[in-house]
This record gives structure tokens, C-alpha cells and sequence, in this order.
């Protein structure tokens, strides 16, 4: 017989799963096998490795080992990998891949001793070229950087009123 448990949402709702078994260990880990015949966390979230199905009694484990050979694997696998994915998305502006360098080269950075007040001199406008030998790979894509050396502040340039004015047609 099923046991319903309910579990948190990421909207902060409740929903109901269903769990056939589990098993724990003192350290707090834990496999739940649901209705749907998946080892899982009890929120239904794939399990990240076999090696997590140690947990289980011997024969039990043998079963849950085919099952990770068959359908687990891939499926955490494209979990892991689209929740990753996700995170480098919502992470910002990097591109690991850059359509156009043209654009990147044209970039202008201030640059300021690190531990410097907002306040203190910094450098006149300059492009890469000036400070490195090839282009670093943030170079163009994020506003701010700050190193143990120096912080680079991106230069953007700003909208003169010729440039918000509309054509006439």
C-alpha cells in the first residue's frame, strides 16, 4: 500500500506524492521508491548517482541497480544537466560562445587599484589592447570585474539627445 506524503513546491505550495518505500540512513540520506517504480528523492527529484542506492538491502539494490542501467541514469543525467543549464543562464551576461568580436573589441574599460573609494582616479577610457595581449574572455561582457590587482569598470556610452530623437519620415 502507498503512503501519500506531501512536499513543498518551489512556489511554495504543497503537492501530494505517493511512496511505496524508503530507506535512510543515520547521516539523514535518504531513496524513496515512488508509485511510478522510480528511485527518487522524496520530492520525486532523480537521484545524482548509483552510488546512492547503497543504501538499499542487497537484493533491493540489485533491482534498483537495473532500473538506474535502464531509465535513472539518463534521466538524472538530463535533470542534472538542463538544472545547470539554468543556472548558467539566470548567472548573467557570459557567452562562452561571442558572434561578433568586433562589437567586444570596441568595448572601453575604466580601471581602478582594487580596495580604491567608488571616489578615488581611476584610468581614461581604454580598450583591451592596451592592458593585455589577447583579449580576456570577460572583456565586453560584464560591467564590473574586480581582481587582486585592479577592478575594470565597463564605459557605456551615453545616449546624447540626437541619439533619442526621432527621424522625421
Amino acid at each position: 500500500m502507498a503512503q501519500t506524503l506531501y512536499v513543498k513546491n518551489p512556489d511554495g505550495g504543497q503537492r501530494a506524492v505517493k511512496i511505496v518505500r524508503s530507506w535512510c540512513t543515520s547521516g539523514g540520506t535518504s531513496v524513496y521508491l515512488h508509485t511510478n517504480g522510480r528511485y527518487a528523492y522524496k520530492d520525486g527529484t532523480p537521484l545524482k548517482s548509483a552510488n546512492e542506492l547503497d543504501i538499499l538491502p542487497f537484493v533491493q539494490r540489485e533491482a534498483a541497480i537495473a532500473w538506474w542501467k535502464r531509465v535513472g541514469e539518463a534521466e538524472s543525467v538530463a535533470y542534472y544537466e538542463g538544472k545547470l543549464q539554468q543556472a548558467r543562464d539566470a548567472a548573467g551576461d557570459f557567452q562562452a560562445e561571442i558572434k561578433n568580436t568586433d562589437e567586444l573589441d570596441a568595448v572601453n574599460y575604466i580601471r581602478r587599484k582594487t580596495g580604491a573609494k567608488k571616489t578615488a582616479a581611476a584610468t581614461a577610457p581604454h580598450t583591451w589592447m592596451e592592458w593585455f595581449p589577447v583579449r580576456p574572455d570577460w572583456w565586453g561582457q560584464a560591467r564590473m570585474i574586480a581582481f587582486m590587482d585592479y577592478a575594470y569598470e565597463m564605459v557605456v556610452p551615453a545616449e546624447t539627445p540626437a541619439d533619442t530623437a526621432e527621424t522625421p519620415e
